[in-house]
C-alpha cells in the first residue's frame, strides 16, 4: 500500500479513486507484466495531479481480484469489472479506473475506462494505439485524456450518485485519446455507451439506470455531424481522430410506456458479458460476448425501438478486415444480441458520413451479394469446420449460406484441384460461402437520415447445434462484419489479420446461452408442378402436347438437435434457376454444371471430399423417384448417409434393351473425425448399381493444420467397376497437398497418381491416367492506400501420362492489383505444351481481367484471354490461335429494377496457310427483376449463341413468402434459325432437310407453374 492509503474499509474523501491493473487481452504471458505497469503509472500520475490528492488504491486493490486476474488467461464467467468495482467499494473509492491492453506485432493497444463504483456506468473511455517499444509515452497518453476526464467529472454538474440514489442521477459525456492503425482489438465492456439516438439503455430488473445518461440534448451529436462517428475521415493512414464515447439516455422505445422496459429485463447473473474466451480451442483468446436471455420478444420491423433492444447485448468496436485489416473502421457500427429459448435475436445500426453512399437494392432473397449489409456467421460445434451464414441489407433482403472452412480462405480439404480453385490474388474480403443453402429466418430493414438500421430473428430450428444436459451452457463461434461497398470496406468485431489462414479460426465466442427449445424440428413440403410443353412436329408445324401435373413432398425430421433425416417422394427437380451457357465448341474435356436442385443441396457440403476429381455430384441422379438422408454431427463426428433410387437409367437407350424400364440405386456414406481447427480424418463410400452392374468408389482423406499458416493433407481412393457387358476394372487415386497462406508469401505443393482404370459413376473426373505435380508461389505487398495490395504469382504443373510420356507442361507467371474503389485488375501469360492425339503442341498464352464497381448503380468487368490453340479433332489436329472476350455489366437505375448482362466469346483462326475462320462462338445473357413487392417479382433471363443461331427467352413471376412457401407462373420461348432446323420425318431419325429460311423460327415452348408450402412443427 502506498504511503498515506488508508487501510481497506476506511472512508475516503470525496472522489476516491481505484485503478485495477488492465487485463491482458492477447493472452500472452510474456505480456501479463504490462497490466499492473500501467495501472502503476496511471494510478501515480492522477495522484500527482489531482487538486483533492486522495490515495489511489492500486496495489490494494490486487489481491481482492482473484475473479480479475483468470481474466488474463480468458476466464469467461463473469464481468471483468465486476471484482474491481467489489473491490473498489469496500475501500470506499467512489471512481475505479479499469481497462485492457492488446499487442498485434509491434503496435499496443491501450483502451481505459472510468466507471461509476455504485453504479457501474461508465462515464469516460479512454483509447491510444502506440508501438510498443514507445510504451512510456502511450502510458503518458493514457494518464493525460484520464486526467482531462476527472476535470469534468469533478465538476459541480457532474456530481455522482451514491449508492442510496438509485443511479437516478445523469452523466456528463466526453471524449479522450485518439485512434491510429494497428492489429487486432479486444472486447468492448458492458457498460460502454451508445449515440443518443441508439435504442435504450439497458435497465437493471429493478428498473434504474444501468447505463450513463446524457445531460440535456447537446450531449449527444446530432444526426450526420462529423462527431457522430468514431471514424476519422479519409487519409489512407486514418490521422488521429477523437473517439466520442456519448452515453444515451434511458428511455422507452416511440410508443412505448417506460413501464415495458421492465418487461424484458434480466437478472442481473444473465446480464450481457463481454470478456475473452478460455478453454475454446483455437478460439481461446478471442473476443468473448454472453447475450441476455430475454422474456419478450422484438417486433422484427427493422426499427430499433423494440425494449429486447434495451438490455441486449451492445457491439460498437468494429475494426476493418478490409482493406486495412486492423485498422478501425471508418464508419461507426452497432450491433444488438439477445436470445430467449426458441430464437437469437440481432439488431443492427449503419451510420454513414455520407448516407448517399448506401448501396441497397430491393431484391429476391440471395440476390443482394453487392450490397451493404450485416453478416453474421454462427460456428455451433466450435469445430472450425463450417459455418452457417446469414446477412441483412438495408431493405431487410435477406441471405443465407453454409461457409465451409476451405471456402473460408483455410485448409479445409486440398487437393491438387481445389488448391488451384482460389479468390484472386489480394482479395481479401467478407467469406460468402454456398448460398444454396436455404432455411428459414426473420429479417427486416429501414432506411434511416445517416444510414439504416435491420433486425433479425434466426430460430434455433434452423440451425444444428451439439446437444447439452440440463443449463450447460452453449458455446459457439460467432463473428458479426459489415460491408461498406462504396469504400470497399469490410468491418468485423472479431479482429481477423491477414497473417493468419482462415475466417473461422479467427472468429469470436459466443457464449453463456442456455435452456434452448428441446422440441423437434419436423418440417413438411409438398411440391405441385404443371407442365405444358410445345414443339415442332414432323410436317414443320407446331403442337403443344398435354398439362403434365405432377406432385411430390418432401420430409425433414430434427432427430436431435445435431442430425437431420430428410426423405422425398417424387421429388421435383425442375430448376428455377437455369445453368449459365458455357462455350461446348472445342473443348477436350467434359463441362462441369453446378447441382441446382433443393434435395440434394441440404448437407452437401458434408459430402465434400477434395482433390482432383469430385467423388460426389449429384447431378449424375438424374431422375431419383424417392430418397432418403441423415447427416449432421455426433460429438466430433460427422456423418452423412444418402440413397436415391434413380428412374433415368432405364430411360437412356445406350444402356442396353435389357435395362430398359429399370432403376439405378445409388447410395452415399461420408463420415469424418474432427481432430482440432480445420483438420480432420475421414472416409468415403459410393455404390450405384443397376442389374448386374455397378460402380463403387472407397476413399480415406485427411487434412492437417500446421499453426497459422501451413497445412498438409493427403488423400486415398479407390474404385471397381463392373459393367453391363461384365467387364470388370479397378482404378485409384493418390494425391497430397502441402500449403502455406500467408500475409505475403503463399505457396502450393501437390501431386497426385490417377490410373488409367479410375472410373465413379457417381462423380465427376474430366480425365484420368495421371500422375501430375503442382506447384504455385506468390507474394503481396500491401501498401493500403490507392493501391490496396499487389504482387506477382508463379505457377508450374508438370504431368505424365501412366507409360512414363510427358503430356502435360504448363508455366505461368502473373501479376495481381487490388486498388481503391473497388477496381481490381489481373494478368497472366502461360507457356505450355500440351499432347493430344500423339503430337507434343508447345502454346503460348496470355489472359487479363479487370472489375470496376465503384457507383451504387453500376459495375463492370471485362476479360481476355487468347493465343496458341489446339483444335481438337482427335483425326487430324493442329495448332491454330484463338482469342475470347467475357465480360459482364451490372445495371441498378433504381433499388427495385437490376439488369445483368453476360458476353463470352470465342474465336478460332487455323494459322496454318492463309488464316481461315473456323469457327466464330459468341453468347449473349441478360437478366432482368424487377421487385413488385418484398414478396413478388417478375424476372427475365434472354440468351443468344451465335454459333447455333438460337435464342431462348424466358419470362418468371414468383411469389415468396419464405424460403420454403413459394408459387411460380414461368413461360419458356426457344428459337432457332429455320435453316439450321433438323427435321426428324419419320421418326426413325433426322434427314438432311433444312428450312430454307434464315429467320428465327420456334422450336419449343413450355408454361409452367410451381407451388410449394412448407409446413413447420
Amino acid at each position: 500500500m502506498a504511503a498515506g492509503q488508508q487501510a481497506p474499509g476506511a472512508a475516503q474523501p470525496a472522489g476516491a479513486v481505484a485503478v485495477a491493473p488492465f487485463a491482458n487481452l492477447s493472452g500472452d504471458p510474456a505480456d501479463a507484466w504490462l497490466g499492473a505497469g500501467i495501472a502503476e503509472t496511471v494510478a501515480t500520475d492522477l495522484e500527482q495531479a489531482r487538486a483533492h490528492a486522495v490515495p489511489l488504491l492500486t496495489a490494494a486493490v490486487r489481491e481482492p481480484l482473484a475473479a480479475r486476474e483468470p481474466l488474463v488467461a480468458g476466464a469467461p464467467a463473469a464481468a471483468p469489472d465486476d471484482a474491481a468495482r467489489a473491490a473498489a467499494r469496500r475501500l470506499g473509492a467512489v471512481w475505479l479506473v479499469t481497462g485492457e491492453f492488446q499487442r498485434s506485432g509491434s503496435r499496443l493497444r491501450v483502451t481505459a475506462r472510468i466507471l461509476s463504483v455504485a453504479t457501474g456506468a461508465v462515464r469516460r473511455a479512454v483509447r491510444e494505439d502506440g508501438e510498443r517499444d514507445r510504451l512510456f509515452a502511450l502510458q503518458d497518453r493514457i494518464a493525460a485524456g484520464l486526467r482531462a476526464a476527472f476535470v469534468e467529472l469533478d465538476g459541480p454538474a457532474a456530481a455522482e450518485p451514491g449508492a442510496a440514489s438509485g443511479g437516478g442521477a445523469v452523466d456528463a459525456s466526453a471524449s479522450s485519446g485518439s485512434i491510429a492503425p494497428i492489429g487486432p482489438i479486444g472486447p468492448i465492456t458492458q457498460g460502454q455507451a451508445a449515440p443518443a439516438d441508439a435504442p435504450p439503455s439497458r435497465r437493471s430488473r429493478r428498473g434504474g439506470a444501468f447505463g450513463a445518461a446524457a445531460a440535456g440534448p447537446a450531449a449527444a451529436p446530432a444526426a450526420g455531424d462529423p462527431a457522430a462517428s468514431q471514424a476519422p475521415t479519409a487519409a489512407p493512414r486514418l490521422s488521429a481522430t477523437p473517439v466520442p464515447f456519448v452515453p444515451a439516455m434511458p428511455r422507452a422505445p416511440a410508443g412505448r410506456p417506460a413501464a415495458d422496459l421492465a418487461g424484458v429485463a434480466v437478472d442481473d447473473d444473465l446480464l450481457p458479458r463481454f470478456g475473452v474466451a478460455s478453454g475454446a480451442g483455437v478460439l481461446s483468446g478471442r473476443p468473448a460476448v454472453r447475450p441476455p436471455r430475454v422474456r419478450g420478444a422484438p417486433n422484427i420491423d427493422g426499427r430499433l425501438d423494440d425494449a429486447v433492444w434495451a438490455v441486449a447485448a451492445h457491439i460498437t468496436q468494429f475494426v476493418q478486415l478490409s482493406p486495412l485489416d486492423g485498422a478501425p473502421g471508418t464508419e461507426t457500427t452497432e450491433a444488438y444480441v439477445a436470445y430467449d429459448s426458441a430464437n437469437i435475436y440481432l439488431g443492427f445500426r449503419a451510420r454513414y458520413t455520407n448516407p448517399a453512399m448506401l448501396r441497397a437494392n430491393r431484391s429476391d432473397r440471395d440476390r443482394a451479394p453487392g450490397d451493404d449489409a450485416f453478416v453474421v456467421y454462427f460456428d455451433p460445434f466450435l469445430d472450425q469446420q463450417r459455418a452457417y451464414v446469414f446477412s441483412v441489407n438495408a431493405y431487410g433482403v435477406q441471405t443465407d449460406a453454409i461457409l465451409s472452412s476451405r471456402e473460408s480462405g483455410g485448409f479445409g480439404g486440398g487437393g491438387f484441384g481445389s488448391g488451384r480453385r482460389r479468390e484472386p490474388r489480394g482479395f481479401f474480403g467478407p467469406p460468402r460461402g454456398d448460398r444454396s443453402w436455404d432455411t428459414l429466418f426473420v429479417t427486416a430493414g429501414q432506411v434511416v437520415q445517416d444510414g439504416f438500421t435491420a433486425e433479425m430473428a434466426i430460430p434455433f430450428k434452423s440451425l444444428r447445434y451439439p446437444r447439452r444436459a440440463g443449463n450447460a451452457p452453449h458455446r459457439w463461434g460467432f463473428q458479426v462484419a459489415r460491408r461498406i461497398r462504396g469504400k470497399n470496406e469490410t468491418l468485423v468485431w472479431a479482429p481477423v489479420s491477414r497473417g493468419v489462414a482462415g475466417f473461422l479460426p479467427q472468429m469470436g465466442v459466443l457464449e453463456g446461452m442456455t435452456g434452448l427449445s428441446t422440441s423437434r424440428n419436423i418440417e413438411i413440403l409438398p411440391t405441385f408442378t404443371a407442365l405444358r410443353f410445345g414443339a415442332l412436329d414432323a410436317d414443320g408445324g407446331f403442337s403443344d402436347g398435354d398439362p403434365q401435373p405432377e406432385g411430390g413432398v418432401n420430409f425433414k425430421y430434427g432427430v436431435t438437435s445435431n442430425l437431420t433425416a430428410d426423405f422425398t417422394y417424387n421429388p421435383d427437380f425442375s430448376q428455377i434457376e437455369s445453368d449459365r451457357p458455357q462455350i461446348e465448341v472445342n473443348q477436350r474435356f467434359e463441362l462441369f454444371y453446378p447441382e441446382l436442385r433443393p434435395f440434394f443441396l441440404e448437407g452437401a457440403e458434408i459430402f465434400q471430399f477434395q482433390g482432383p476429381v469430385n467423388l460426389v455430384h449429384t447431378r449424375t441422379i438424374v431422375d431419383p423417384r424417392y430418397g432418403a438422408k441423415l447427416t449432421g454431427k455426433a460429438g466430433n463426428t460427422t456423418i452423412g448417409v444418402m440413397y436415391a433410387n434413380d428412374e433415368a437409367a432405364g430411360d437412356l437407350e445406350e444402356t442396353g434393351a435389357g435395362a430398359l424400364g429399370q432403376s439405378a440405386q445409388t447410395f452415399v456414406g461420408r463420415v469424418r473425425y474432427d481432430l482440432y481447427a480445420e483438420s480432420y480424418v475421414g472416409a468415403i463410400f459410393t455404390d450405384r448399381e443397376l442389374l448386374d452392374g455397378y460402380n463403387r468408389v472407397a476413399g480415406l482423406d485427411s487434412n492437417f493444420r500446421l499453426g497459422n499458416t501451413h497445412a498438409f493433407g493427403v488423400r486415398a481412393v479407390g474404385t471397381r467397376d463392373r459393367d453391363l457387358d461384365g467387364l470388370e476394372t479397378a482404378g485409384y487415386l493418390l494425391d497430397a497437398t502441402f500449403r502455406k497462406t500467408g500475409r505475403n508469401l503463399s505457396y502450393t505443393l501437390a501431386h497426385y497418381a490417377l490410373s488409367p482404370d479410375f472410373a465413379t459413376d457417381v462423380g465427376f473426373v474430366r480425365r484420368t491416367d495421371q500422375r501430375a505435380t503442382f506447384g504455385m508461389v506468390s507474394y503481396n505487398w500491401w501498401p493500403e492506400h490507392w493501391l490496396i495490395s499487389w504482387g506477382p504469382n508463379l505457377d508450374y504443373m508438370r504431368g505424365y501420362n501412366f507409360e512414363g510420356v510427358l503430356e502435360d507442361q504448363q508455366v505461368s507467371g502473373g501479376l495481381n492489383f487490388s486498388f481503391a474503389n473497388n477496381v481490381r485488375f489481373d494478368a497472366s501469360v502461360n507457356r505450355d505444351l500440351e499432347r493430344f492425339g500423339g503430337i507434343d503442341f508447345f502454346k503460348t498464352r496470355y489472359r487479363f481481367m479487370g472489375v470496376v464497381s465503384a457507383s451504387r448503380r453500376y459495375s463492370f468487368g471485362v476479360g481476355s484471354n487468347g493465343g496458341d490453340q489446339i483444335f481438337f479433332d482427335p483425326d487430324h489436329p493442329y495448332l491454330g490461335r484463338d482469342s475470347g472476350w467475357n465480360g459482364f455489366f451490372n445495371l441498378r437505375v433504381f433499388p427495385r429494377w437490376q439488369t445483368r448482362i453476360f458476353v463470352n466469346t470465342n474465336r478460332f483462326v487455323d494459322v496454318r496457310g492463309a488464316e481461315a475462320l473456323v469457327f466464330d462462338v459468341n453468347l449473349f445473357r441478360s437478366q432482368t427483376t424487377y421487385q413488385f413487392t418484398d414478396r413478388f417479382l417478375f424476372r427475365n433471363i434472354s440468351e443468344f449463341n451465335s454459333f447455333d443461331q438460337a435464342l431462348s427467352l424466358n419470362f418468371l413471376l414468383t411469389y415468396r413468402v419464405n424460403a420454403g412457401t413459394v408459387f411460380y407462373v414461368g413461360y419458356d420461348d426457344r428459337y432457332r434459325q429455320a435453316d439450321l432446323i433438323e427435321r426428324d420425318v419419320d421418326g426413325d431419325g433426322l434427314d438432311d432437310r433444312f428450312f430454307p429460311s434464315t429467320a428465327l423460327k420456334r422450336t419449343n415452348r413450355a408454361i409452367f407453374t410451381k407451388l410449394q408450402y412448407l409446413f413447420r412443427y
